[in-house]
């Protein structure tokens, strides 16, 4: 069966720095290929696999759900990102992409230029009234959860206006998630975020973090460098294992991206029998993926209600650790 990608459809943002140029303090390797590419008659995408070898979508347009024009295989030499599959040929070079195809049989030339297609999101300002859970300053309304080592303090590091997911020391990939101090109920959600570019890794092992909302069952929107995939519910923009995003909105690693959520947290009577039904609304980088996503109730959540109704800590906020060092900044929620 075909694959079906998540695209964007999308004018060219020409007032943004090119990806090439973005990194994460210093420290993070940049890719000269690496992103967006729009042309007349389509775009693409081009995804590093390593440090020589990449993947290329070829696409109709960017944030739809559709099936690839075509997927090849591209490796770099002198500098020169080339491929030559079914039909295609071409080269990336500089700013410029340029080749040769077929599409429904017609022979067809192409020249694409870069495009950076940032969240219209991005540094939004919270609203009079808002709990500002984080704006650099520091870990004022957190606490560390479930840390491997017994550990009171948070590790994360602070880089300039954003958090980093840092593991306990360098020695140990053991870590810990951190918490919010405050439970809350019904709310809107404002969390920026930016992955690391890990060339090499795949799946669930490629920039994975997690957000989550705590109730008897954990409600996850996953974060995960999903660029270019599919738009399954345990990459980027699923409530995992409940529902797939409308359409994969993942940018680029590199990138600083945007989750804007409405969050209606579950009802339950003094017995523990739930008389209202969780919901979420979802949108990711400006667009919405999620409508009113109503949140299961699984057995095993019902089970402990009964037996031990007070053996949960529900409404807290969760940023997960998974080992990646993956970023956040300006979150802010308003309660509904």
């Amino acid at each position: 069966m075909q694959r079906v990608y998540a695209i964007a459809l999308s004018l060219f943002v020409s007032a943004f720095a090119v990806l090439a140029g973005r990194t994460f303090a210093g420290e993070h390797p940049t890719d000269p290929f690496l992103g967006d590419w729009q042309g007349e008659k389509m775009v693409a995408q081009v995804i590093p696999r390593s440090s020589v070898k990449y993947q290329i979508n070829l696409l109709p347009g960017f944030d739809v759900k559709c099936e690839p024009l075509a997927v090849l295989d591209a490796n770099v030499a002198d500098g020169v990102l080339r491929f030559d599959q079914d039909g295609w040929k071409g080269e990336v070079k500089g700013e410029g992409f340029v080749g040769v195809g077929v599409i429904a049989g017609k022979a067809m030339t192409f020249d694409l230029k870069r495009v950076v297609r940032p969240s219209p999101s991005v540094g939004a300002e919270p609203p009079e009234g808002a709990i500002v859970l984080f704006d650099g300053s520091g870990f004022d309304h957190w606490q560390v959860h479930r840390s491997r080592i017994p550990s009171t303090k948070i590790v994360w590091e602070l880089h300039g206006d954003c958090m980093r997911v840092t593991p306990i020391d360098n020695k140990s990939p053991a870590g810990h998630s951190i918490a919010t101090k405050q439970a809350f109920q019904d709310f809107r959600l404002h969390l920026e975020f930016r992955l690391p570019l890990m060339a090499d890794k795949t799946g669930q092992a490629r920039a994975n973090g997690g957000l989550t909302f705590e109730d008897y069952s954990w409600y996850e929107v996953q974060i995960l460098d999903s660029y270019g995939l599919e738009g399954l519910d345990n990459e980027c923009g699923g409530v995992y294992k409940i529902a797939a995003p409308a359409v994969n909105m993942c940018r680029p690693p590199l990138m600083w991206q945007t989750y804007d959520i409405e969050y209606h947290a579950p009802r339950y009577a003094e017995d523990g029998i739930r008389v209202r039904p969780g919901r979420m609304s979802v949108n990711h980088n400006g667009t919405q993926i999620h409508k009113d996503v109503v949140l299961p109730d699984p057995p095993k959540a019902q089970q402990r209600r009964k037996a031990k109704p007070d053996s949960a800590t529900v409404g807290r906020i969760i940023l997960h650790y998974h080992k990646n060092p993956i970023e956040y900044r300006n979150i802010w929620l308003e309660n509904l």
